[in-house]
């Protein structure tokens, strides 16, 4: 990929990457590149002002203008139970970049404004778009438009593409919509903490992305904390949330006994996983060959956390951190093993278009459940690694093994 003109020459590829679109680091005010791409799609045209269709359930909550945002039901204009894959992203792994566009374009932001403190009813959106987000299953619904709807699709690096946005008048749920006991229960008590309700959901097998729901329409905690929360966050949100849950578990669990390496790739994105004998520990590297998304040369990144865990936002890798932390979490926790946990991930020009952290969390959750091949010593399993990766240097970055090194170091003058 070449460098967009727009973009000014003090903008490094690294800076770019450590946007992704959602940080003005250029202070252009927008993401040129993002423009671009959305260009590239063919408008959305919805004749007259009505729409009635099933949503998968799903809800999307903006960000712009908080703590006022739009927010509302997202549905595509016809009725299908079908829909519900595309709420999913267990159910999206899988397909090509093309399908996931092309089916998710069809999904529409229909939404009001609100403050995400105090949102108010306009004409049954809010009500709508909570019974969307504790519903398990798909929803018709009916909503009045205020225009009809002529617009491109939304790409975003944190959630999965959407279809256009445009102002909802009316909303009416037209069917009784299936929701979960536990999820019942949790939104009526608000004596517990969101984080203590995300917890208990994620016990209960609720998927990831309703949990999203559920954070973003102000469901979940206590009475006075309670808030819509924009979909960009929330997932994050939970990623975290539940990541930390699990983390307090697998620290104390037995170590692991040899080194274990994983491998995974799917839409361009090609996966490293090395668990290492030792206390809990996590770092995640990124490298973004040149034609990838935001790159116009490769440029690596990396994140990490000792055994404390972090006090600060991963704001290199940013959300697919939390994501891919919250993948081996799993697999660990299942073990009952613990582990210091390097992730590599090499993008290519495949990935042409951004689908969302999804994409790292359900590609990792796959490679974890493969067989590794193991190793009796780290350095054969670093070797392993670099003979299928680009950047041939990659490790001279890793924090994780520079500190095991050193330590062996030290431990041999003793």
């Amino acid at each position: 990929m070449q460098k967009h003109p727009d973009i000014p020459d003090w903008v490094s590829p690294e800076t770019c990457i450590r946007c992704k679109g959602a940080r003005n680091l250029c202070g252009l005010g927008y993401c040129p590149i993002l423009q671009k791409a959305r260009d590239t799609f063919p408008k959305i045209e919805v004749k007259g002002k009505e729409m009635y269709g099933s949503s998968p359930p799903s809800i999307f909550v903006g960000r712009y203008g908080y703590p006022k945002v739009y927010a509302g039901p997202v549905l595509p204009p016809f009725v299908s139970k079908e829909v519900e894959v595309l709420g999913l992203s267990s159910k999206l792994y899988g397909m090509q970049l093309q399908e996931i566009i092309g089916k998710r374009s069809a999904l529409y932001r229909t939404s009001s404004v609100y403050d995400v403190r105090h949102p108010k009813e306009k004409g049954g959106v809010l009500e709508a778009t909570q019974l969307l987000a504790m519903a398990e299953r798909p929803v018709d619904l009916e909503v009045k438009l205020s225009k009809e709807v002529k617009e491109r699709p939304s790409l975003d690096f944190f959630h999965a593409p959407l279809g256009p946005r445009t102002d909802a008048e009316k909303a009416r749920v037209t069917e009784n919509p299936v929701v979960p006991r536990k999820v019942d229960y949790l939104v009526e008590d608000t004596d517990v903490k969101s984080t203590v309700a995300l917890a208990e959901l994620y016990r209960s097998g609720i998927e990831i992305d309703r949990m999203q729901n559920l954070l973003s329409a102000g469901l979940l905690g206590t009475a006075s904390r309670r808030k819509m929360v924009p979909t960009r966050w929330s997932i994050t949100a939970v990623d975290d949330t539940v990541g930390k849950r699990l983390m307090k578990d697998v620290r104390y669990f037995q170590e692991i006994g040899e080194y274990e390496v994983y491998e995974n790739e799917y839409l361009g994105n090609h996966f490293l996983i090395l668990l290492i004998p030792g206390e809990w520990g996590f770092e995640m590297m990124e490298l973004w060959a040149k034609g990838a998304f935001w790159s116009s040369a490769d440029a690596v990144l990396t994140d990490w956390e000792p055994f404390e865990g972090r006090k600060t936002y991963a704001d290199n890798i940013t959300g697919g951190y939390y994501a891919a932390r919250l993948a081996v979490l799993e697999h660990l926790h299942k073990r009952r093993r613990s582990a210091k946990v390097l992730i590599y991930r090499e993008i290519g020009p495949e990935y042409w278009a951004p689908l969302g952290v999804w994409v790292v969390r359900e590609t990792v959750r796959e490679a974890m459940k493969m067989e590794p091949e193991r190793f009796s010593d780290m350095e054969s399993a670093l070797k392993a690694i670099t003979g299928r990766v680009r950047n041939r240097e990659w490790m001279r970055k890793s924090r994780i093994i520079m500190e095991i090194r050193v330590q062996r170091k030290i431990t041999d003058y003793m």
